[in-house]
């Protein structure tokens, strides 16, 4: 059977994003060259179909200006693909096997899980879905909303199979054709985005013995490549270690299961049984982004921001009265906020202090230099930041909240940092709630009064 090809357009903040590809590899390079079919179909032409290939299904998307009416550029994503590392038992190198603290492949090449990967897809005016298996245990649904931005790829690994006695170590990889030259880039605790460059350190000389586990670093929310044409990013649900072990590719860790201790204290191997005897299984989400570099850090903060704060959905038994949309007896909707915060404003905690005091903490998520826009300074307005209640008595505390910060008494080290970044500005004698500032990565915290607009709010809201 042929591939089934699905293309798409999606129209939002002056790009297309175009073609959609569930198809074999592409000869689509980052020049713009390539024999593939580019042509606009429709967005969905039928419910259902069989998709099938020889490895996996690739995803293709490619990125236009509307505004510049040109291409920028074409990169092929071979996205998503699950490959699964054989864990080292030791060798004549070092002793030193894989474990649960340490992370040592017996080859730097990750293999497939399969040659064949069975596919279908599901499509309708809203939603186009790919269902993936590439084993009995590893499967995946890769996801695009009409008019969304990202692709969303739900994946679920396990129990991994040990019946051949060996340990495994399986990754999601996502490989392109962006010209990288060795530099990823991985977030620190989902703020600041910390450059890193294969095979090295940047402050001493490194001896790399182990290609793929010594490139690998901690990605708490997110990791991308890019290149002067494009950007990839990836966002993640949790902390994964992830890399870039060739030129153009990424890779997140999704799922272990090893069958030796690493000698490092726990006295046995990564190997849980799980419910049913059988191992673990692993469910998670990757978001995936194609985008301008100069664009891309809009995108990629709000959405992390949105992944890690979403709300969780809970379900509880009703009073036995019939629920109508109708109906005025529910509020539907509430917002606290005045108005929406600006794009590089977060409020990062509200929290009751005190009976009578609320703890307020204020975060600029953008980097210096990472967005024309939003990477600088924002002044809001306190006092009229929130509709139900205002604020009186506001003071600034220590990012613990621990003391005032007019109070704050820091140690004074000696360094060789340049004196124009060192500051030793005292805070003004009085605040302005009016006008607060927030610089980027910045996070401000406040302790103030709060006093409800009217009684209902106090009990209500």
């Amino acid at each position: 059977m042929v591939p089934q090809k699905i293309d798409t357009v999606l129209y939002k903040n002056g790009l297309v994003v175009k073609d959609l590809c569930l198809t074999s590899r592409s000869s689509i390079n980052s020049s713009g060259s390539g024999n593939e079919d580019s042509r606009n179909l429709p967005f969905a032409r039928s419910n259902t179909a069989t998709v099938t290939n020889s490895w996996i299904c690739r995803a293709i998307v490619r990125l236009f200006s509307t505004e510049q009416g040109s291409g920028q550029g074409f990169h092929c994503c071979h996205g998503g693909s699950r490959k699964r590392y054989n864990a080292s038992t030791g060798n004549d190198e070092s002793f030193q096997p894989s474990g649960a603290y340490i992370f040592r492949p017996n080859n730097s090449s990750p293999l497939p899980l399969t040659q064949q990967v069975r596919s279908y897809l599901v499509q309708n005016t809203l939603v186009q879905e790919v269902y993936q298996n590439f084993s009995s245990w590893c499967s995946q649904v890769v996801r695009l909303y009409k008019d969304q931005r990202f692709v969303e790829l739900e994946w679920t690994v396990g129990p991994i199979p040990i019946g051949d006695r060996q340990g495994k170590e399986v990754i999601s990889l996502f490989e392109t054709t962006l010209q990288t030259d060795g530099v990823f880039y991985t977030d620190a605790n989902g703020r600041q985005i910390m450059k890193r460059r294969r095979n090295t350190r940047e402050t001493w000389n490194l001896n790399q013995t182990e290609p793929v586990a010594g490139n690998y670093y901690p990605v708490n929310s997110r990791i991308y490549i890019k290149d002067k044409y494009a950007q990839l990013t990836v966002l993640t649900d949790r902390s994964q270690g992830g890399s870039s072990i060739k030129d153009g590719s990424v890779e997140l860790m999704v799922h272990r299961r090893l069958l030796q201790d690493d000698d490092r204290g726990v006295g046995e191997p990564l190997l849980e049984i799980g419910e049913y005897g059988e191992g673990l299984v692993v469910r998670g989400r990757h978001l995936l982004l194609l985008d301008n570099p100069e664009q891309s850090a809009d995108t990629h903060r709000t959405l992390s921001i949105q992944e890690y704060m979403s709300p969780q959905i809970v379900l509880s038994y009703g009073d036995g009265a019939s629920y109508s949309h109708d109906s005025h007896a529910l509020q539907k909707t509430f917002s606290a906020l005045q108005e929406e915060l600006p794009p590089n404003v977060h409020l990062l905690t509200f929290a009751l202090h005190s009976p009578s005091k609320v703890l307020l903490r204020l975060e600029h998520p953008f980097q210096t230099g990472e967005s024309k826009n939003s990477s600088q300074p924002i002044t809001i307005n306190l006092n009229n930041l929130f509709s139900s209640f205002t604020l009186s008595d506001i003071k600034e505390t220590t990012l613990a909240a621990n003391m005032e910060k007019g109070k704050q008494k820091r140690m004074r080290w000696r360094t060789r940092t340049e004196s124009d970044l060192q500051s030793d500005t005292p805070l003004p004698p009085t605040m302005d709630p009016a006008h607060i500032t927030l610089s980027p990565m910045e996070i401000r915290t406040f302790l103030a009064t709060i006093q409800y607009r009217n009684k209902a709010a106090s009990h209500g809201q």
